[in-house]
């Protein structure tokens, strides 16, 4: 291995590690509170070597959700199974997406709780990043939709907004197991919760 190919493996390897890091304290402390120099004091640098990777910590926060966003992303198209029924694929997504809360809570912690704080004050072309993945994970979404209207399984919808409004129902469920946990007055088994939820899309999805 030469010596640029070592550098530049070395500069990706710390930019990880400020990431990180970073997630983990917007986890505990949340955006606002956490400052550049939590992260550089975590990460045991100096903060001027914080700002050769990142402008700020707005850059950092917007990286983090990128990549929480793009895990989701996966993790929905996995969820697909094309030799299933259009409903089934539907309801698999919304477990994607209970299976992102548990299994990756600080990206989902950035992706539901922080997000609406800083995406008006991050650079343009980060924005548009974010936008466009939040874009494209609703046009894979209405695109299942569009296959059960088309198999006779939906009814005709607003596909876009529908796909849209599913993922903020599964965003609301997800907050539900943070906010309500069970054994309280509004909590519920998480098992009930999710035949629930599977319900109320059902009922308003299929053809009558």
């Amino acid at each position: 291995m030469g010596t640029t190919e070592r550098r530049e493996r070395e500069k990706l390897r710390r930019r990880q590690d400020i990431l990180e890091t970073a997630r983990g304290l917007f986890f505990q402390k949340g955006f606002r509170d956490t400052t550049i120099d939590d992260i550089a004091h975590a990460t045991e640098l100096a903060r001027g070597t914080i700002y050769l990777y990142f402008e700020s910590k707005e850059e950092i926060y917007a990286a983090a959700l990128e990549e929480g966003l793009d895990l989701l992303d996966r993790l929905i198209h996995d969820s697909f199974n094309p030799d299933l029924d259009p409903l089934t694929n539907v309801l698999a997504g919304h477990d994607a997406f209970m299976r992102f809360h548990d299994e990756y809570p600080h990206y989902y912690h950035i992706l539901t709780l922080d997000r609406m704080q800083i995406i008006d004050v991050i650079p343009a072309d980060l924005k548009n990043r974010i936008d466009a993945k939040m874009d494209a994970m609703s046009g894979w979404i209405a695109k299942n939709l569009e296959d059960g209207i088309r198999k006779g399984v939906f009814r005709p919808m607003a596909v876009r907004e529908v796909a849209i409004l599913q993922m903020g129902i599964a965003m609301g469920v997800a907050q539900m197991l943070d906010k309500c946990p069970a054994g309280t007055s509004y909590g519920a088994e998480r098992d009930q919760l999710r035949q629930s939820l599977h319900d109320l899309v059902a009922m308003g999805l299929i053809a009558r």
